[in-house]
């Protein structure tokens, strides 16, 4: 979708606030009008206390010199130090635009092996951004690495299952796992909203889950 000239300029201008900090920046074009938008992620000046400072997430559109706000959202982006284990470091997170979609990679250490990433990606369609992929990285260095992809445009999600071990007298590894299977979702989840990390399916026929 491209915007006419009337509807962006009226699009509020970019003003952040002195005691933001700026986390990342990435350009590209998001709505396949051949024009790079800007997508900002900064740390705010509100405190959650252990997890650290809530973050923003700014997609902008440049018109006339000046950052305008096409999108703003507060929920996508964990808070700077909900990243577990390594709190101190900081949360892992890293931005890309790919074909018109914006994906957001995050990280949460459960130990200093195992970790967590959920990359979310979205697009801009039927004049809102919607999570049309999640992808779920589940691993342990030693012992396993659990891939959950999920298509959200098509109701698919596919299960990769590695497993492995750093103790070469241990039991027998247990055998790698493969499913693909359709899931029907009430709706294509919002942008505005959604926490990565915080969704669970349940898969059918088993007594497992996984999140997004």
């Amino acid at each position: 979708m491209t915007f006419t000239n009337t509807y962006s300029q009226n699009l509020p201008e970019l003003k952040i606030p002195s005691k933001y900090q700026l986390v990342a920046k990435i350009e590209g074009d998001l709505d396949n009008d051949g024009i790079n938008e800007i997508v900002f992620a900064y740390n705010t000046d509100i405190s959650h206390g252990d997890k650290g400072f809530e973050r923003i997430l700014y997609i902008a559109k440049k018109i006339d010199g000046r950052n305008r706000i096409w999108k703003k959202n507060t929920s996508v982006l964990w808070k700077s130090k909900d990243c577990g284990f390594y709190a101190e470091e900081g949360g892992s997170l890293q931005m890309e635009i790919v074909k018109n979609t914006l994906s957001i990679s995050q990280t949460f250490n459960h130990n200093s092996r195992h970790t967590s990433t959920f990359k979310s990606i979205f697009r801009y369609q039927d004049s809102d951004w919607f999570l049309i992929g999640s992808t779920h990285d589940d691993a342990d260095n030693c012992d396993f690495d659990f891939r959950y992809d999920v298509n959200f445009s098509i109701g698919k999600i596919i299960i990769d299952k590695t497993y492995s071990s750093c103790d070469e007298e241990t039991t027998p590894i247990q055998e790698d796992q493969h499913l693909t299977f359709k899931y029907k979702f009430a709706d294509i989840p919002k942008m505005d909203g959604f926490i990565p990390g915080s969704n669970e399916v349940k898969i059918s026929g088993t007594n497992e889950n996984f999140w997004y």
